[in-house]
């Protein structure tokens, strides 16, 4: 479960790649013609370095140059940078003011550039594995009009849809305990874990782990989070959520990505673990 992507196949390191072949350029001509040095160039088309926005301009100016120009393939290139970077900063603090919507927008195109996403939630499901009811069960302390919560569950359900394409890989875990919290009524959370059971196995780029109540730990995670290839972490706090791009903070969650997986149950054990629950909840019992 734990393999990573090293060969660049995500939107941003397959462009770059793909315009370099195309201008007839090695890597060390690229670096040199650009300012940098050709294991830098190497490192960014195999998804293992997230160029600034200054970074992807100066390979562009490059690559499409002359006859190759085209403004829409710069733009799109420099919007990739920025969203799983956001300039230079090692960690930024994305808050939505009032409109999660927009996040959750932000959030999608990072994964739509990324081959990889690992997602990993404790305490409750994560937001590709959510029914409506439960999204709606989740926003409603924020007191947000009926238009912003509306256009959260389109822009959650927008991301979601991302699970059939099959163009890129998801390793989701989640935990027994993460459904033991009652959002809603227990007919709402029956749902919910008949939902998560349904989707094990309907996807072949999508594998979904369960860590077990009792499961052995020998470690504890204070929170979950999003990993993008080996570019990019996200993680929420009370007020915000945080994003980490310097490769020795994405490699520690890696690592410990690796680790909660083999804490977690898989395929038909998940399955049956998640229709137990349900059935508990449709009986009305407290897990």
């Amino acid at each position: 479960m734990s393999d990573r992507p090293r060969d660049g196949k995500d939107e941003l390191s397959r462009t770059l790649h793909e315009l370099r072949s195309a201008a007839g350029l090695s890597t060390r001509q690229a670096g040199a013609q650009a300012g940098f040095s050709q294991s830098k160039v190497s490192r960014i088309e195999q998804g293992r370095n997230v160029p600034t926005e200054d970074d992807v301009v100066a390979l562009a100016d490059v690559y499409l140059a002359g006859e190759h120009a085209d403004p829409e393939v710069r733009r799109r290139l420099v919007e990739l940078a920025r969203d799983i970077r956001a300039e230079h900063r090692p960690v930024v603090m994305a808050r939505s003011k009032g409109r999660p919507d927009v996040f959750q927008a932000r959030l999608a195109r990072i994964e739509a550039a990324s081959a990889h996403v690992r997602s990993f939630a404790p305490t409750a499901v994560t937001g590709l594995l959510q029914t409506e009811s439960y999204m709606r069960s989740l926003i409603a302390e924020r007191d947000l009009p009926a238009e912003r919560v509306d256009a959260f569950v389109r822009a959650r359900f927008q991301r979601q849809a991302g699970l059939a394409g099959g163009g890129r890989q998801y390793t989701i875990i989640t935990s027994e305990a993460a459904l033991g919290w009652r959002l809603g009524s227990h007919a709402a959370m029956a749902d919910q874990a008949s939902h998560i059971a349904d989707v094990i196995g309907r996807y072949p780029t999508v594998h979904i782990g369960v860590i077990p109540w009792g499961a052995a730990a020998d470690r504890l995670v204070l929170h979950g989070w999003d990993i993008y290839d080996e570019r990019a972490v996200c993680y929420g706090t009370a007020d915000a959520t945080a994003i980490l791009t310097e490769p020795r903070d994405v490699s520690r969650y890696l690592e410990l990505h690796a680790s909660i997986e083999k804490m977690a149950v898989w395929e038909n054990d998940a399955k049956g673990l998640l229709s137990r629950l349900a059935e508990l909840y449709r009986e009305g019992r407290k897990q």
